[in-house]
């Protein structure tokens, strides 16, 4: 989007009237058409479950512009009806009538967007990506359920996830539905998506093509009825009560599916694991009712599991964290800490003045000699601690362009980091990032506080 001219609290003061204006009809169009389906609530000819599946195309600059100026320069501007700014999408929705008028829908959509610099709160560039979309939707027809052409108006919410931040907005639209035949559509709808929340700057336009059809249950032909049939007993070889034809041991009298139960615990011996012995897992004794068989269970005295062969989750290192809670599984630390060594105080201070003392060449990612000896220090903490890890992270302050500040804070993060792989350090220990000026500590319109922004941090983990 454009940048805001003129006085800032004035433009968020506009930004303010031009949402509670227009949230107003959104709230008032809704309770319409609360009342009139409950008036018509009782009407038989409703719209029969529908599942349709549309494309859509969102415009994401139209809305700011009529914002700033009239709708009429808006819509004589020469690109914003050409398919190039339009963001594609599918989707997929559930339609179900209410009343004899007014019907409902879920939907959700994916889009393949490309936001405008601004849209999304914070981006100043821009980005492409995919986003998503869901929305509980009325629709008020003009006519009814028969006609073959019926416009209907639309209100409802919708929340998306736009990449990086999640918003609420409220559409509000027009559309046109096509009968071809009993169960079958064609919709066309147009909506301005009004934003609720501030995780995007402004309304956009969503345009979409569906087609739908009617969810209908296949009838079961009717039955014949079957001629009396007189019954006759089958029979039961062994006597014992089971018929042959349900009998699994049809040659052994039995008691358990006509099958003999030695050991009287409910599981035929055929199926018994431990055929002369009582018990309730597969016929076997699981003393501890951990699910494991006695026989099997190496730890038959004490609950355990089946991974570990009837034993408990193991603690390898003694510090009383399981291993499969435990981050540090074969050293020794706190449940604090996830089961890894307390950092000591005295080595966190060291590695923090490290960091506060690194600097580089100006508009340069190679290290001044002065930042060398501080680092070699934290080098050899590394090395005398095989299992320690160290993140690295670079900032900057907001002078220049935003993208080069990123640019050099990601290359002055692995410059420090190639210093250590330089010393010994493999690689898989060391993480690095580089944030440009979007996280400052201090403020940006002082020297000082500029000074404070330029700055790495280091962190050692486990």
């Amino acid at each position: 989007m454009g940048r805001v001219i003129g006085n800032p609290r004035r433009a968020l003061y506009l930004s303010g009237c031009h949402n509670f204006s227009m949230k107003v009809p959104i709230l008032f169009f809704t309770a319409l058409l609360a009342v009139y389906g409950s008036l018509t609530a009782q009407q038989n000819t409703r719209k029969p479950s529908l599942l349709s599946y549309h494309v859509s195309f969102s415009d994401y600059e139209l809305p700011g512009d009529i914002k700033r100026s009239s709708l009429s320069d808006a819509l004589a501007r020469d690109t914003w009806y050409l398919p190039g700014r339009k963001s594609f999408g599918l989707g997929i929705n559930w339609w179900k009538g209410l009343t004899r008028h007014i019907d409902f829908s879920a939907g959700l959509t994916g889009t393949f967007s490309n936001f405008p610099a601004g849209f999304v709160k914070d981006d100043s560039i821009g980005q492409a990506g995919f986003s998503t979309q869901a929305d509980l939707l009325l629709h008020a027809r003009l006519f009814s359920e028969k006609a073959a052409v019926n416009p209907f108006l639309t209100a409802g919410l919708g929340a998306g996830y736009f990449p990086g931040r999640f918003a609420v907005y409220a559409p509000l639209g027009t559309g046109l539905q096509f009968r071809f035949r009993e169960g079958a559509y064609l919709l066309l709808q147009a909506q301005w998506r009004m934003r609720l929340t501030e995780g995007i700057s402004n309304d956009y336009l969503h345009y979409s093509i569906g087609f739908a059809q009617h969810l209908a249950r296949q009838r079961k032909p009717a039955k014949e009825k079957e001629p009396a049939v007189i019954p006759v007993l089958p029979p039961d070889r062994d006597g014992d009560g089971f018929d042959d034809n349900n009998d699994e041991c049809p040659d052994a009298k039995g008691t358990v599916r006509g099958c003999p139960d030695t050991d009287g615990d409910g599981v035929p011996d055929k199926d018994d694991q431990c055929p002369g012995v009582k018990g309730t897992l597969n016929g076997c004794p699981d003393n501890d009712g951990d699910g494991v068989a006695d026989k099997d269970d190496k730890c038959p005295d004490v609950a355990g599991l089946a991974r570990y062969q009837g034993c408990p989750i193991p603690d390898s290192d003694g510090d009383g964290i399981n291993d499969e809670a435990d981050k540090c599984p074969n050293l020794p630390g706190t449940a604090a800490n996830q089961g890894c060594p307390d950092i000591q105080p005295q080595v966190k201070k060291q590695v923090d003045l490290a960091a506060r003392n690194i600097r580089f060449k100006f508009a340069s990612d190679e290290l001044l000699p002065e930042s060398l000896k501080l680092l070699y220090q934290v080098a050899g903490i590394l090395i005398e601690n095989p299992d320690l890890k160290l993140t690295i992270e670079a900032h900057a302050d907001n002078r220049g362009l935003s993208e080069r500040n990123l640019m050099w804070s990601e290359r002055r993060a692995k410059a420090v980091a190639d210093y250590f792989i330089s010393k010994g350090i493999a690689p898989e220990r060391l993480t690095f990032k580089g944030y440009g000026d979007t996280q400052p500590v201090a403020d940006n319109a002082t020297e000082a506080g500029r000074a404070q922004n330029r700055r790495v941090e280091m962190k050692l983990f486990y």
